[in-house]
């Protein structure tokens, strides 16, 4: 008798640690795919804005985010190289994500602690859920990876926190400062509604205390203190920063103001989004039904198969996307689902041994994704499951009533999965249709360098072809690397990057918006005219987003008189999102010395 029991655990630890094993291959297989792609690709709209506004900070007076001034040192301390710097992003996003599900696990259920491995292991499955993130693949670092980063040390914060002056609370109430400073940093409407939401999470989970709190926001404060006078040179000047930045942001009409921001959103489900949702939903019940109740076999023949699909996308063998629509990152919900589905089948009346602290911690994150989208144009819903991570933790909340009666690894590992197996799913749209690029990244063969440090990365021939033809007339009319730019192209703040250039007005002068010229126009004048007289123009003279010319007499200027055209090139098809462009041009100031003089005579008119 003794010995068929012996006999069945060891058959349950043998098929639970070969589960553990498969968990922790798909956890590395992923991390590798994606390291390995930051290699490909380059977005010329927003991901080359992001490169610019990283590579040089100091030149933009207004942006309402800080972001750039946050990765800036990274940047610089790896050399300028783009490939790096997403690889950094990459990392970091993970990493965050991992320390978190390894400290909330561990207080789910707290006896988890005695395995480590497990824990480790069934941590790192579920922190690949942070990896939706780059479904779009924009790996480069910007104010939504800040934004999802600054969530993550947030919320480790708020698992570690409670009214004890203990080491451990004490970080997790340092953490929670650090991670407001770094919300503000990214998106200042994410950092307003994170405050209110922790107020009201730490008065619900009775976990107020004066003195707790006070450091918490001395610890922000004094970060923005800091930032301020390191930034700005004074704190009058960050703040000056952000009320210019908010105007500016007006000005555009792009879908910025209170009331639009203030908004619930409507999605709508694909239909191989939905088929996709209940095949995941009803096989994740079924193996999370037989974990608890000992049939092992069929649990883990259903983990193999979430094992194999994320094996076959990150290893190449699939190249076909999914594509589950815009709002494909909530399919994380039939995750989420099949746990409470599971956990109300178990224990009808096991909700109620949640304690009042953890429903607080679910229903704060459950409207995590919210927050992190909030202040965006976008839609809620699709930009929201970026951070899908929180909804997926306010599930598992759920199965802590079980699990304080009996740790089941193979619950976890069911759930962790399934999980890489919807990251990886997820992630290969974005890698067979990356936002803005003609191709697949796996189609990608011609490697260039890109940007002031030269750094490779592998394009389509298409792209590559763009943008050595930008460079080569660049270099051919004698343009010198940090010359200013004024792009007009309304699109094209990579081609600026290309070149070495250095964008002035701000870092990608938006066309396509009813606002831009007046944007643009408010733009160049909070830009010196010795700048000004200096820069070189790049336009696109039919572009789809393109900025009138007629601009440039807003600093007393005439574009057909004052400069010289110095070459063209055609655009890649794709770049920008369209899929026919014209011809760019490429203009030298003929009199500089003119152009300043009739710079400075208008601006004393006014």
């Amino acid at each position: 008798m003794i010995n068929n029991k012996i006999d069945k655990h060891g058959s349950k630890l043998v098929w639970q640690d070969a589960i553990t094993a498969l968990c922790a291959v798909c956890s590395i297989l992923l991390i590798f795919w994606l390291v390995k792609f930051g290699a490909y690709g380059i977005d010329f709209t927003d991901e080359s804005f992001y490169l610019l506004w990283i590579d040089d900070p100091y030149s933009y007076s207004w942006p309402a985010s800080q972001f750039g001034f946050i990765y800036h040192p990274i940047y610089s301390l790896l050399g300028g190289d783009v490939v790096a710097l997403r690889r950094f992003n990459i990392l970091t996003t993970f990493v965050l994500a991992w320390a978190l599900c390894i400290i909330f696990i561990s207080n789910l259920a707290p006896s988890t602690k005695k395995n480590r491995i497990y824990n480790l292991t069934v941590s790192a499955g579920l922190a690949t859920s942070a990896l939706i993130l780059f479904d779009s693949w924009l790996s480069t670092p910007n104010y939504n990876s800040l934004n999802l980063q600054a969530l993550l040390v947030t919320a480790i914060g708020l698992v570690l926190a409670n009214k004890t002056v203990q080491r451990s609370s004490v970080i997790g109430w340092v953490l929670i400062g650090i991670g407001g400073w770094l919300a503000f940093m990214s998106k200042p409407t994410t950092a307003a509604a994170l405050g209110f939401g922790v107020l009201i999470y730490l008065v619900i989970a009775r976990k107020c205390s004066i003195q707790m709190i006070a450091l918490s926001v001395g610890c922000a404060f004094t970060l923005l203190f800091l930032s301020a006078f390191l930034f700005d040179g004074s704190v009058v000047g960050f703040v000056e920063r952000f009320q210019m930045g908010t105007e500016f942001s007006m000005l555009q009409e792009g879908g910025y103001s209170t009331f639009e921001m203030l908004r619930i959103d409507r999605f709508y489900l694909d239909k191989k989004l939905q088929i996709a949702a209940i095949l995941v939903f009803l096989t994740l019940v079924i193996a999370l039904y037989c974990s608890w109740v000992g049939r092992l076999f069929l649990a883990s023949l259903i983990s193999v198969a979430f094992f194999g699909i994320t094996a076959l996308l990150t290893l190449g063998q699939i190249h076909q996307a999914a594509g589950f629509g815009h709002f494909q990152g909530l399919l994380i919900f039939s995750v989420v689902g099949s746990i409470a589905i599971f956990t109300f089948f178990i224990r009808p009346n096991g909700f109620k041994a949640i304690s009042r602290s953890q429903w607080a911690l679910a229903v704060l994150f459950l409207i995590f994704p919210y927050i992190y989208a909030f202040g965006t144009n976008g839609n809620y819903w699709s930009q929201g499951s970026w951070a899908a991570i929180f909804w997926l933790l306010a599930g598992l909340t759920l199965l802590s009533p079980i699990m304080h009666e009996r740790v089941s690894w193979m619950l976890f590992l069911s759930i962790a999965l399934a999980v890489q197996a919807v990251t990886a799913t997820l992630i290969q749209s974005g890698f067979e249709n990356p936002y803005r690029q003609p191709q697949p990244l796996r189609l990608n063969s011609s490697t260039i360098e890109l940007g002031p440090e030269k750094s490779p990365i592998i394009l389509s021939d298409s792209y590559a072809t763009y943008i050595s033809s930008a460079v080569s007339v660049a270099d051919k009319a004698g343009f010198k690397p940090n010359t200013p730019v004024i792009d007009l192209t309304g699109q094209s703040p990579g081609i600026v990057f290309a070149i070495g250039a250095e964008s002035i007005g701000q870092a990608w002068l938006i066309g396509g918006y009813p606002g831009s010229i007046r944007f643009t126009e408010a733009a160049l004048a909070n830009t010196s005219c010795e700048r000004i007289s200096t820069a070189w123009i790049l336009y696109e003279p039919e572009g789809p987003r393109s900025i009138s010319a007629n601009v440039m007499q807003s600093f007393g200027s005439e574009f057909a008189e004052d400069y010289k055209k110095v070459g063209s090139w055609k655009v890649a098809d794709g770049a920008g999102g369209y899929q026919t462009r014209p011809l760019q041009e490429l203009y030298k100031p003929i009199e500089p010395k003119e152009i300043m003089k009739n710079c400075q005579m208008l601006r004393q008119v006014e």
